[in-house]
């Protein structure tokens, strides 16, 4: 999940937002940054921006159990927590980076469903995929389309050429689905809880289809 904000937000961001020829075809994000603007469509979900109306949802998501377990302990114990949570993690983000995590909504009632977006890291050369679905809604396919809708975000809107990702060795589930995305294992890195995270990743080029239509 999100490396700790600074204030120029990390290295990488720094570097893509130098790049003249990323200048012109980076989106430009509204000044309001807490529009819920839909971010992209799928059959099935969509990604939209966090509002603080989202705040309920987003302290449930975050204290769940399997969150603390594949992701980190989140610090969110408080309605007051969970909205500093989508201001420093969420909001703050789009504003500095462009981009970040997103939430995610069926398209048949807009529910609430999970988290899924772009991630800087300050010890990876770019952007990772990030994705974490309420308990209720795993296994029905909504993290590959979700998964799926941000990596064609990437390509699309950000002009990225690839993407890593970061799990935890025993979260078998999201490795599978990696491997579904196109994601291939590279090595292992120390993560902050002192345990041996993988690193992934996936040529986002054209050519590499495989992840990028949603189903």
């Amino acid at each position: 999940m999100p490396c700790a904000r600074t204030a120029s937000a990390c290295r990488w961001t720094r570097r893509f937002l130098m790049r003249p020829w990323l200048r012109s075809s980076a989106p430009t994000m509204p000044p309001e940054q807490a529009t819920g603007a839909r971010v992209a469509d799928g059959p099935k979900l969509f990604l939209r921006q966090a509002t603080f109306d989202d705040t309920a949802f987003v302290r449930t998501l975050v204290t769940q159990p399997s969150w603390s377990r594949y992701i980190a302990p989140s610090g969110v114990a408080s309605e007051q927590d969970a909205r500093q949570y989508i201001q420093t993690r969420l909001l703050d983000r789009y504003e500095a980076q462009g981009f970040g995590l997103w939430l995610v909504s069926r398209q048949q009632d807009g529910q609430l469903i999970g988290m899924a977006g772009l991630v800087c890291r300050e010890t990876l050369p770019g952007p990772d995929l990030g994705f974490a679905l309420m308990d209720a809604f795993v296994g029905q396919g909504f993290a590959f389309e979700a998964a799926s809708l941000v990596m064609q975000v990437a390509r699309a809107q950000y002009a990225l050429a690839e993407l890593y990702a970061v799990v935890k060795p025993d979260n078998q589930r999201s490795i599978r689905l990696l491997q579904r995305l196109g994601f291939v294992y590279r090595h292992a890195q120390m993560g902050p809880d002192a345990l041996r995270w993988q690193i992934h990743h996936r040529s986002l080029a054209q050519g590499t289809q495989a992840g990028l239509a949603p189903s």
